[in-house]
């Protein structure tokens, strides 16, 4: 069930909304993603595992934020939220693509002994710089849905 309203959101409160659901869905995604690396880790100790262990923990939550973002955009009550999140994915797709080729080099050049280097830290600043990314386009999308439904709504 889509959950349309009568009166079309307000531009601020779309972006509101789509903030709030796409920071919960990196959030479990990245969550989600540590915990199938934790349990490669675990259940094979060689090194060709652990690898698979930072693959999963570093590339799984993109796509999978890509498929939570639709129940949390429902939770929200963005309107029409299959459109939404559908639409949203494939920029977003592309967007994590380049915040990882963005990524990756910048963490290269941080010296070994210092405190961003340390996996939690590294990790963490990709989560922000993914939800970041699927904030803008989850909120570019939600305003235009709104826009759109907006100009039907007053046209009734």
């Amino acid at each position: 069930m889509t959950h349309r309203p009568h009166a079309p959101v307000a531009v601020p409160r779309a972006i509101l909304l789509a903030a709030i659901a796409a920071f919960a869905s990196v959030l479990l995604a990245h969550l989600l993603g540590w915990a199938v690396s934790q349990l490669m880790e675990a259940a094979h100790t060689a090194p060709d595992a652990n690898i698979g262990a930072a693959l999963a923990l570093l590339l799984l939550p993109v796509p999978l934020a890509a498929v939570l973002v639709w129940p949390l955009v429902r939770t929200v009550r963005l309107p029409y939220p299959a459109i939404t999140a559908l639409t949203s994915t494939p920029p977003y797709l592309l967007l994590s693509v380049g915040v990882w080729r963005l990524w990756t080099p910048i963490l290269d050049r941080v010296p070994v002994d210092s405190p961003l280097s340390t996996l939690p830290v590294s990790v963490a600043t990709l989560a922000l710089a993914n939800a970041v990314a699927l904030t803008a386009v989850l909120a570019t999308v939600a305003v235009f849905t709104t826009r759109h439904h907006a100009r039907a709504f007053r046209r009734r």
